[in-house]
């Protein structure tokens, strides 16, 4: 059997398998777990469920049906042995790219993505990687969420400073949604950001900043747009 580890947000405890080379709920994925609205009798879709943890936790904040996909037949094996041990039977696991297995017609009130952001010229793994300005996934992540979303539906959706949180608002705010922001967090560099330093500074969307440490840190803003 697998380590198990245990994740808690809003009072909630679930369980989740500690897998290799599967998504773990990260700084966003918490940042999203927080401001996650109660979700009573609703239709949620999870882009890139990973664990499948925010699918789960949707889950349990009463939503009646949760759709979440991923590219990966390997990590939805293991989704699908965390909605086991959660004792989850709403949520259906579709696998594929993005909004690729949402059939024509099929609507939510709430879609939810963690996307991967790191910018790397050269590819790093699936679950982390954003193309080469970071923007890769990210982008047709907004671009095509309202033709999924209902009216007045939500889109909840993580940018790092990396990528341009301002150039995500301009993308939101174009693509039909009324923006706020949810909430907000830095975080330290990482081994694999400290080894592309040199390259962020030749992205024009790129910034962080450094702490009174002198350790370099890249921002998190949490948006939600409402289709209007």
């Amino acid at each position: 059997m697998k380590p198990i580890k245990i994740f808690k947000v809003k009072g909630i405890e679930i369980k989740l398998l500690q897998v290799s080379r599967v998504y773990k709920p990260s700084t966003a994925t918490r940042l999203i777990a927080e401001n996650l609205p109660e979700m009573e009798g609703l239709n949620v879709l999870d882009l890139g469920t990973g664990s499948g943890v925010l699918a789960i936790l949707s889950s349990k904040l009463g939503a009646s049906r949760v759709v979440a996909t991923d590219v990966s037949r390997r990590v939805l094996r293991t989704a699908e042995a965390n909605l086991r041990l959660n004792n989850i039977s709403n949520v259906e696991l579709r696998l594929g790219s993005l909004y690729n297995p949402i059939q024509r017609g099929e609507r939510f009130d709430v879609i939810i993505s963690n996307p991967p952001m790191t910018p790397s010229p050269n590819p790093l793994p699936r679950y982390t990687w954003g193309g080469i300005d970071g923007r890769a996934v990210l982008d047709p992540v907004i671009k095509n969420a309202a033709h999924h979303l209902r009216d007045g539906g939500k889109l909840i959706v993580p940018a790092v400073s990396l990528v341009g949180i301002g150039e995500t608002l301009r993308l939101m705010r174009e693509t039909g949604f009324k923006v706020r922001v949810l909430d907000y967090t830095t975080c330290p560099f990482g081994s694999t950001l400290l080894r592309l330093r040199d390259y962020l500074k030749k992205l024009p969307n790129a910034d962080y900043f450094y702490d009174q440490y002198g350790r370099p840190r890249w921002r998190i803003v949490l948006f939600e747009g409402v289709k209007i």
